[in-house]
């Protein structure tokens, strides 16, 4: 059996768990209720992995539950990295062997969805008992293959891994039967996960997200489905933004600045604008050969495969489908010029099969752009007049500059009064259509966008729950930001060579414990608070 990925010398799993057992030796004996730890949208990477586990050690000690970790595949090293926390490990593919008649019923329900529907909208509204399952399994299907949009169903690749998702999802409720669940730690709310959680949550479990850098409680909607954090946080912002002043405004600004010069945000998402060359508005006239009697829309594209429904609902089916009826638009508009922004980081989401490029020259008309990598994103706060995205943090920013944005999504700066937000796709068309009549943003509008920028960027999501702010997790963070940097596309994309900063911090953070009382650090006095709001 292929065992799950973890790139790291065993001498130094070893001395991390000779010293880890140390820190748990006098523990009490656990009671018949358990806490799940869901590694299986985790990279097997201590520095992602050590700090849930020891928020999880925190709630378990307080609950005096039981904690079951869980990974696609086995992992020795993992195995020996749990037992010393006094945790087991639930391998899914190991679990789903012994439960084969779930693999039949996964399969009965997955052919006759084929039969009687098999579209990719279908696919999308797909229940499974009272689950919303289908989503989670079209955003699995496009992270995971080389596929980009589903219109048909109807093929190996998504039979295949919807009855993956499903044989799991069995699998897993029969087992949390039988194993009372009092809490979760999840790490996101899009793919397979989203239906783990919601999983959870109806089986009275609190589920929490839970980082390296932060955790929250992971809400649901009335459908049981956990709640996108773009959302949660428009709703918190709303209430906020009268309380950010003028100064706030001012380091909003500054931040922008350094954005634009490639100093801050992830590493990879720097590659938007570091050492890339910067157009003025005239530049681009004499480049793309822009018409200058013309006002400039901006599309900025997103990743086709990445978490389509992380601005919510969307009235087109995903985000490849969002791009090619925007450029279908534009093609009927011959009043602006149309600039198409293909996403910096498509490479790494797998875009390869029927790529943007491929998809704007089939629509391209002689009013039609296409912006290359080489330019940086700062290009546009010079060159747009207006700005065309579901939901991208491009939208964001380029608010701060005045230029009007057009939202299909639900992104932080949502709904906060200067966006225009169609609320169908026939308002959509109809805005497209008239998109030349958009006006620049009031002053007012100007500000407040910052104020927002200001929010998400300095405050982030952190303000839906509690950022890790001690010792332990800083050392954790600046560590794992630093492998981030110096593997920048490569970690991204894959565990690949990962072995020499995995053991490193492994080895960092076994003298770091070896030297303190792993119940004092933020990570596990947090897991011990949220369990006592249970009690």
């Amino acid at each position: 059996m292929r065992q799950e990925d973890f790139p790291i010398r065993k001498e130094a799993v070893d001395r991390f768990v000779e010293v880890n057992r140390r820190q748990w030796a006098n523990g009490a004996e656990p009671k018949d209720k358990y806490v799940f730890v869901n590694l299986s949208m985790v990279r097997m990477q201590t520095a992602w992995v050590v700090p849930k586990l020891l928020y999880a050690k925190g709630v378990a000690d307080t609950l005096g539950a039981k904690v079951v970790v869980s990974t696609w595949r086995e992992q020795p090293l993992l195995d020996e990295i749990c037992d010393s926390f006094g945790f087991s490990h639930y391998c899914i593919e190991r679990e789903d062997k012994k439960n084969l008649r779930f693999f039949g019923k996964a399969l009965m329900k997955v052919l006759f969805f084929m039969l009687s529907d098999g579209t990719g909208a279908g696919l999308q509204k797909m229940r499974i008992d009272d689950f919303m399952a289908g989503r989670a399994i079209y955003e699995d299907i496009l992270r995971t293959s080389e596929l980009s949009t589903i219109r048909s169903a109807r093929n190996k690749i998504c039979i295949k891994k919807a009855t993956h998702i499903l044989w799991m999802f069995y699998t897993l409720k029969a087992y949390c039967k039988k194993h009372p669940l009092a809490f979760a730690l999840a790490d996101d709310a899009a793919y397979h996960e989203a239906l783990l959680s919601a999983l959870f949550h109806s089986c009275g479990a609190r589920v929490i997200n839970s980082n390296q850098e932060q955790e929250m409680d992971l809400g649901f909607d009335i459908n049981g489905n956990p709640n996108r954090m773009h959302l949660m946080m428009q709703l918190k912002y709303r209430d906020m933004i009268q309380e950010v002043g003028p100064k706030e405004v001012e380091q909003a600004e500054r931040f922008l600045e350094e954005r634009f010069a490639g100093k801050n945000g992830r590493d990879i998402d720097r590659g938007a604008f570091k050492d890339k060359r910067v157009l003025s508005r005239e530049d681009a006239v004499n480049e793309l050969h822009l018409d200058p009697q013309k006002k400039n829309v901006v599309i900025m594209a997103h990743t086709f495969t990445d978490a389509v429904y992380n601005y919510g609902d969307l009235f087109y089916r995903d985000y490849y489908d969002w791009t090619e009826n925007t450029l279908a638009l534009a093609a009927k508009n011959d009043k602006v010029n149309w600039i198409l922004k293909p996403h910096p980081t498509r490479s790494a989401y797998h875009e390869s099969q029927d790529s943007i490029e491929d998809m704007f020259a089939r629509y391209k008309t002689d009013n039609m752009y296409l912006l290359s990598d080489d330019v940086s994103a700062e290009s546009i706060k010079n060159m747009a007049d207006v700005l065309i995205t579901i939901g991208s943090n491009a939208g964001g920013e380029f608010a701060c500059f005045g230029i009007p944005v057009v939202i299909v999504g639900k992104p932080y700066f949502g709904k906060l009064g200067f966006t225009i937000e169609p609320g169908s796709k026939s308002e959509y068309e109809k805005c497209l259509a008239h998109v030349e009549d958009i006006k620049p943003l009031t002053e007012k509008q100007t500000e407040t966008a910052k104020k927002a920028f200001y929010l998400r960027n300095k405050k982030g999501p952190a303000i839906l729950g509690t950022k890790y702010d001690d010792e332990f997790a800083n050392l954790v963070n600046e560590q794992y930001r630093h492998m981030g940097e110096k593997m920048a596309l490569s970690y991204f994309e894959s565990n690949r060579g990962t072995e020499k900063y995995n053991t490193q911090i492994t080895e960092n953070i076994t003298e770091y414990f070896e030297q303190h009382d792993m119940k004092q650090c933020k990570y596990y006095t947090q897991g011990v608070l949220r369990a006592k709001e249970m009690l």
